[in-house]
């Protein structure tokens, strides 16, 4: 497999194929992503702990949000937050506003559930749609050079390979949360069994669980990196081969064995341009600073119009603030989707050129393992009879 081959034709598609820009920001949009770097690798702030306190002068660190969870006050737990407020506080602090303002809990409550369960929905399914149509696209275009429309890229995506596609990162994600579970309670475990006990042993425990937390990050990463560099070629195998769920892990695993030089020095390589690309994305939103300033009064434009006219509909129904905030609830993801937009493209650009480059190495991998010498073939032996004098 030549890869300097792939990363430059990858790179043609990328330039040429216009209709997957649309598809890639698609992508970009809604997140896709197949590295899976663990539960804590979204900190940007690595200072950040939750700190549990066990007994009056015990406290445990772990990796989160800035907060305290006391477990030795009488009250109950008492959850504190970054300036200072608790719970109970901030719960009393709504029933002050709600008593001031006019506002209907309930019905922002259920919109706000609404706007996300569907927000939810079709980001999966534009998702695997979008992924799928991406890596057909491409090896469509490799095999008979058309290239196609958006209406006739999503036919492709709008097929059971896209549902499969679902259906091996569901599995995956749920395997991934279960190995989560059990090495966090193995870690956790000596503070609960010593919770109880001498001072020192729960100081001790609580030494040992977080070296143990620590040393499950770093296993976890390790995991994630292994599991990202099989993801790639099982969601070929299931696309470009149309496999079902099982025969697509076992032949992506199968594949990334036999070639495991070729496809863990293409992880790698993507790996270090994922890297350039966090500079490259920092310089990129600061060339666009004009561009980002038009799409934020076109956000705020689209928005507010959204809002006013969501906000009108509720009021024939009810008063006070809560049409106004049932309005901002369907304002704001606009807003924040038209803002972002110049970023969103870049970013699908990147998606694009990531699905083709590992779209066109598994299908140079599955030509190599099809390409088999034929001997030969030798000519019979004809026995000739001399005539009978």
């Amino acid at each position: 497999m030549n890869i300097n081959t792939i990363l430059q034709k990858a790179w043609k598609i990328l330039l040429n194929y216009r209709t997957l820009w649309l598809l890639g920001t698609i992508l970009a949009l809604v997140g896709a992503s197949t590295i899976y770097l663990g539960p804590w690798s979204d900190q940007d702030n690595n200072d950040q702990w939750t700190k549990i306190k066990l007994t009056n002068t015990t406290t445990l660190q772990v990796p989160g949000a800035d907060m305290t969870i006391d477990l030795t006050a009488p009250g109950g737990i008492r959850i504190i937050t970054q300036d200072g407020t608790s719970w109970n506080e901030f719960r009393d602090l709504v029933d002050q506003v709600n008593r001031q303002v006019s506002i209907k809990l309930w019905p922002i409550l259920i919109e706000f559930a609404v706007i996300l369960a569907s927000l939810l929905l079709l980001s999966v399914i534009a998702r695997y749609v979008a992924e799928t149509a991406v890596i057909r696209m491409v090896g469509d275009s490799e095999e008979t050079g058309k290239q196609l429309d958006v209406l006739e890229g999503l036919r492709k995506g709008l097929s059971f390979r896209a549902w499969r596609l679902f259906l091996i990162d569901l599995i995956v994600g749920v395997l991934v949360i279960l190995a989560f579970i059990v090495v966090l309670g193995l870690a956790v475990a000596p503070v609960l069994l010593a919770i109880r006990g001498h001072e020192a042993i729960i100081i001790a425990a609580g030494v040992g669980t977080f070296g143990l937390l620590v040393l499950s990050g770093y296993l976890w990463l390790a995991a994630s990196g292994i599991l990202s560099l099989v993801m790639q070629p099982i969601k070929r195998a299931c696309v470009l081969d149309d496999q079902g769920v099982v025969a697509a892990f076992r032949q992506g695993l199968m594949l990334t064995k036999r070639h495991l030089k070729d496809v863990g020095l293409l992880w790698l390589i993507w790996m270090c341009i994922r890297l350039l690309w966090v500079p490259l994305g920092v310089l990129m939103v600061i060339l666009l600073v004009p561009v980002f300033l038009l799409t934020t009064l076109a956000g705020v434009a689209l928005g507010s119009v959204l809002a006013a006219l969501m906000a009108a509909i509720t009021s024939l129904l009810m008063g006070g603030a809560t049409p106004w905030i049932m309005g901002a609830l369907v304002g704001v993801p606009i807003f924040i989707v038209v803002m972002a937009s110049p970023m969103l493209f870049i970013s699908g650009l990147v998606e694009v050129y990531k699905s083709s480059i590992w779209t066109l190495a598994y299908r140079d991998l599955r030509a190599m393992e099809s390409s088999v010498q034929v001997p030969v073939s030798q000519l019979p032996l004809v026995t000739t009879h001399s005539p009978v004098n």
